[in-house]
C-alpha cells in the first residue's frame, strides 16, 4: 500500500497530478482544492494517499492531510458514495464543514455538492453520525471552554444518549454564567423538546 508521496509536480491533467518521486512518476487524483494549492511545474508536494484497486485499474487518491484521508475512507463506506463522489464532496466541503453538516443534520448544504441529491445527502448524514467524532475535524481545533457547570451538563446529556457535538451546541445556546449544571440540563432538554415539537409540526 502506498500511503504517502513526496515529490515534484511534473504535469496536470484535469484533477490528476503527475508527481516525480525519486525518478518514478505517480499519477494521483486530487480534489480541486488540493489541485489549486499544488503549485506549478517542479513545485514540491506532499500527499497522503489511498489506493483503490479495481478489476481493470488501480487509482491513487491524494490528500493534503491524514484527517482528510481518514474522512475520505469513512465517506467511501457510505452506500452509494464511491471514491469519485467522495473526492467531489471533499473538494466542496473541508472535513470540519462536513463534520458540522453531519452534526447539524444539514442535508441542504450537502445537496449543493454536484452529484449529491437529497436521498444521498440524507444517507451520508445518517451513516456518518458518530463516525467523525474521533477525528480532529472540529472547526478551529479544540472546543472553546464553556465553564465547569456547562461541561458537566454536556457530559450528562451525552450519558443520556445525545451526540457530543449536539449536546455541546445546545448547552452553549442556553448557557448563562452562574447557572447550575442542573439548570443547564433542564434548559437544554426544554430547548431540544421545543425543536422536536417544531420539527414534528412542519
Amino acid at each position: 500500500m502506498i500511503g504517502r508521496l513526496h515529490g515534484r509536480v511534473v504535469a496536470r491533467d484535469g484533477n490528476v497530478l503527475l508527481l516525480d518521486v525519486n525518478g518514478v512518476g505517480y499519477e494521483v487524483e486530487v480534489t480541486t482544492v488540493t489541485l489549486a494549492s499544488a503549485g506549478g511545474p517542479d513545485a514540491a508536494v506532499e500527499l497522503f494517499t489511498h489506493l483503490v484497486a479495481r478489476d481493470d485499474t488501480m487509482t491513487l487518491f491524494g490528500f493534503r492531510s491524514l484527517v482528510e484521508r481518514s474522512v475520505f475512507r469513512v465517506l467511501v463506506k457510505v452506500n452509494g458514495v464511491g471514491p469519485k463522489v467522495a473526492m467531489t464532496i471533499l473538494g466542496a466541503l473541508p472535513p470540519a464543514e462536513l463534520a458540522r453538516c453531519v452534526a447539524d443534520r444539514d442535508t441542504r448544504l450537502l445537496t449543493r455538492v454536484p452529484g449529491i441529491g437529497k436521498k444521498t445527502a440524507e444517507r451520508i448524514v445518517i451513516e456518518l453520525e458518530g463516525r467523525l467524532d474521533d477525528l480532529p475535524v472540529a472547526p478551529g481545533g479544540a472546543p472553546a471552554p464553556i465553564g465547569r457547570e456547562a461541561e458537566d451538563a454536556v457530559s450528562a446529556l451525552v450519558a443520556l444518549g445525545w451526540r457530543p457535538a449536539e449536546a455541546r451546541k445546545v448547552v452553549e445556546s442556553v448557557h448563562v454564567d452562574g447557572e447550575s449544571t442542573e439548570d443547564l440540563i433542564r434548559s437544554a432538554l426544554k430547548r431540544m423538546a421545543g425543536h422536536e415539537s417544531a420539527d414534528g409540526s412542519a
